[in-house]
């Protein structure tokens, strides 16, 4: 991949490109290693010459995949492109942009030292990705021809994804996320633990029931016929409406690594993705709730079974750190949970609960209610009878 990479060069130039990039690795040396953990010594063998050659073999590996693609028919290499697409999307593989913008430009532009995103790679790139969405998700638009100015600072090939499929247009231009990637090995998470007043508690709950529990309250569940996006969930008048997704391995690869890059510095303070498997978590405890999404078309299970789909959600959402007083869904929350608060609906679920539950109790409710009928009929019989004889 490195030579055919270089090959791609200028001819009048191209028997020192490979110094070229070692050079210019070399000056990045140093910006370069502090994206990465305090394991990259270790990881790299410890020495200078070794963390530069793994700069230029892993970039120039990236460049030359990518660019192979874009020319060759996509049917040929759909195997290949879809086990690299999740490969480039794993935190412990990534890789500073600015190294793949330079080299990029050193041997397919001017030369020229830029950090800004070189146009043609930011179209390279999203082209192939565009191509490799999850099955099940939310359609992206096709990348714009001019991509100049439609994102933030791109760090790494993940964070380009997760401005594509979690931030919006708006915020992508308005907003550059504080430290988002500025450390690239993976992060351990847990859950933070937040100190609220009692106000806050009743405003923001941290928790609500899940879908098993929510039908008996009288919640339905619905798919969201036109989604704005794959969060686009909204509760009203008692119906939660949730986009479709479909759980599969690469969804999980998806999901858990860009939940991984949000959970890094701030970002989860307002983090879209970790509002998400927030939510997911809270409505998913056990297999039986995700047979409800899927009777319901909001789930397209594709893993051995309901539990191993559960687990997936309860694993990463019950891991996350977030603030319950501002994440994405703090609000479908309070009303979610207000309107199993009200009388009538706990009511309801008691009654569904206790006597509904199986086809023997729905039966002796019924002989109960109907005994209750007959005998109501009958004393107003013999009321009225009584009440006749008198006159």
């Amino acid at each position: 991949m490195l030579r055919d990479f270089l090959l791609r060069g200028d001819p009048d130039g191209r028997a020192g490109l490979l110094a070229d990039c070692l050079k210019a690795a070399r000056r990045m040396e140093q910006r370069a290693r502090r994206c990465y953990g305090e394991s990259l010594d270790q990881a790299a063998g410890g020495g200078s010459d070794d963390f530069v050659g793994m700069l230029v073999l892993d970039g120039c590996f990236v460049l030359q995949f990518l660019l192979q693609w874009s020319e060759s028919d996509a049917r040929c290499m759909q195997g290949t492109s879809t086990y690299v697409y999740y490969d480039l999307l794993l935190v412990e593989n990534q890789m500073p942009y600015f190294v793949l913008a330079k080299l990029f430009n050193l041997v397919m532009g001017n030369g020229n030292a830029v950090d800004d995103a070189d146009q043609g790679l930011l179209h390279l790139i999203s082209s192939f990705f565009s191509l490799r969405e999850p099955l099940g998700m939310v359609p992206l638009p096709p990348p714009a021809p001019e991509l100049a100015g439609q994102f933030a600072e791109v760090y790494h090939l993940l964070h380009l994804q997760y401005q594509r499929i979690v931030m919006s247009p708006e915020r992508r231009r308005i907003r550059r996320l504080t430290g988002l990637g500025a450390s690239l090995h993976r992060i351990p998470v847990s859950l933070g633990s937040f100190r609220r007043t009692r106000a806050n508690q009743a405003r923001t709950p941290l928790a609500m029931p899940c879908v098993t529990v929510l039908q008996e309250f009288g919640v339905r569940f619905k798919e969201k016929p036109s989604p704005a996006s794959q969060f686009d969930v909204t509760f009203r008048g008692g119906t939660m409406e949730i986009p479709r997704l479909v759980i599969n391995g690469g969804t999980r690869i998806l999901l858990a690594n860009l939940f991984a890059l949000e959970q890094t510095k701030d970002c989860w303070n307002e983090g879209t993705m970790t509002g998400y498997l927030v939510l997911m978590n809270a409505l998913v405890n056990t297999g039986a709730d995700v047979a409800v999404l899927q009777r319901h078309g909001i789930l397209d299970n594709m893993l051995s079974n309901e539990e191993e789909a559960a687990a997936f959600f309860n694993q990463l959402g019950g891991s996350a750190l977030f603030d319950p007083r501002t994440h994405r869904y703090a609000r479908l929350f309070k009303d979610t949970n207000d309107f199993c608060d009200s009388r009538w609906n706990r009511y309801m679920a008691v009654l569904k609960r206790d006597h509904l539950r199986t086809p023997c109790s729905i039966i002796n409710l019924l002989v109960a209610a109907i005994l209750l009928f007959v005998s109501v009929i009958s004393a107003g019989y013999v009321i009225c009878r009584y009440r006749h004889s008198c006159t």
